[in-house]
């Protein structure tokens, strides 16, 4: 069972059994233990999920409902409350469990609806007071869904996760000072408002006069925008049907169900579809000269290619990555997950250098961190990864999959 199909189950158990869920006890085996099996962990083995976990404060008998570990190291520890409990406020005791061990990065707060994800953003090793991320299992958008699963045994990477708390951090409070500008402008605000259009002195009797313009003003602009934002859209989805139509009208033009069969053949393998691309027949799609080739845009030319595509649920956790050697009379595959493809690259040069077959490399950078990324796409226009005849296999636990084909 994926994470998806996890959290509409653990929904409908919520709302079916809400007058039998009542306690501590009952909320930790039917929502929070099938919640973190469905995050990857194995709660069956007390080396990865202890319950319980004691904490030697010079406190007797204060201890952690779970300590997560992962790859043998102690990194997460979860406080449970009841189902039927509020969460007002940060645990005082999940945060002395926190300042305790330098090794644990992420504290959670949860009743097993609601799931408080806190940190250490303001000073290591002490929790801030509040939460970064609250996932709700039974108010949930796609968004939320594409933060949870980064806290996912087989995606955890803590510079990812700081990285995403501290963004939220920030929009948080950005849009609590534009809330509070827009609502109620303060002086700095209407004076910089003046000085954008007016040249003469701005005095404080001024201000207080224009304030209320000001006020009326905001009011009437986000209208205007949200009025011209709707009328876009509309237009959009007016002409999408069309739009649509000729896209797929393109692309049926472009790749004839025998150029997609002709992109590469696949074997069983390990519960994967295995596939070996023809480079021949991508130098036919893509349609460059072979001096454009590169890292970004694909390379025929390379002898590494993506093999398969893994996926858990919607999103992509992992890639086989093959090498043709032996003028392609032989193929060597590399396990390599999603976010460790810059690593992938560094280990092996030559890639970092030729490209792939089939892909094409691309990066995001975080505008507040300014972090890389990096993702791969393929290197087909109009035509995704998805599109290609058995290059994506799902998988269940990515972990046990690379461990039983090294």
């Amino acid at each position: 069972m994926n994470l998806k199909e996890t959290l509409e189950m653990l929904n409908k158990v919520a709302t079916d059994n809400k007058d039998l869920i009542k306690n501590e006890e009952s909320t930790k085996q039917f929502l929070i233990l099938p919640l973190l099996r469905g995050l990857g962990y194995d709660t069956y083995s007390p080396q990865e999920v202890t319950p319980e976990f004691t904490a030697d404060f010079h406190k007797k008998n204060e201890k952690v409902d779970y300590a997560i570990f992962i790859n043998g190291e102690l990194k997460i520890f979860l406080e449970a409350k009841p189902v039927t409990s509020k969460i007002t406020k940060s645990a005082p005791q999940l945060s002395r469990y926190f300042s305790t061990f330098p090794s644990v990065r992420l504290g959670i707060l949860t009743n097993g609806i609601e799931y408080h994800f806190f940190t250490d953003l303001n000073n290591a090793n002490i929790m801030d007071s509040k939460p970064f991320f609250i996932f709700n299992i039974t108010n949930y958008n796609e968004e939320d869904f594409s933060y949870l699963i980064k806290f996912s045994k087989n995606l955890y990477d803590y510079e990812s996760i700081k990285a995403l708390a501290e963004s939220m951090m920030y929009s948080q409070a950005f849009k609590s000072v534009i809330k509070e500008i827009f609502e109620n402008p303060n002086d700095d605000f209407i004076k910089f408002v003046i000085k954008e259009r007016f040249k003469f002195k701005v005095t404080q009797q001024f201000i207080n006069t224009a304030r209320p313009l000001v006020q009326k003003c905001i009011q009437e602009s986000l209208a205007e925008i949200i009025s011209e934002k709707f009328d876009v859209n509309q237009a959009m989805r007016e002409v999408a049907p069309e739009v649509e139509e000729i896209q797929q009208e393109d692309k049926k033009i472009r790749y004839s169900p025998e150029e997609l069969e002709s992109l590469g053949t696949f074997e069983e393998f390990g519960g994967v579809k295995v596939v070996l691309p023809n480079p021949e027949s991508y130098r036919n799609q893509l349609k460059i000269p072979v001096e454009e080739y590169s890292v970004e845009r694909g390379n025929p030319l390379s002898d590494f290619f993506v093999s398969s595509v893994l996926t858990q649920g919607n999103a992509i956790v992992g890639y086989l990555i093959g090498q043709y050697y032996n003028n392609q009379t032989d193929t060597t595959l590399y396990t390599v997950k999603s976010n460790e493809i810059a690593n992938f690259l560094e280990e092996n040069p030559v890639v970092k250098e030729t490209g792939f077959i089939n892909a094409r490399l691309g990066s995001r950078t975080n505008k507040i961190t300014n972090e890389k990324t990096y993702y791969l796409k393929s290197c087909l226009t109009n035509l995704s990864f998805r599109d290609i005849p058995n290059l994506v296999s799902k998988v269940e636990n990515i972990d046990a999959f690379f461990n039983s084909i090294q």
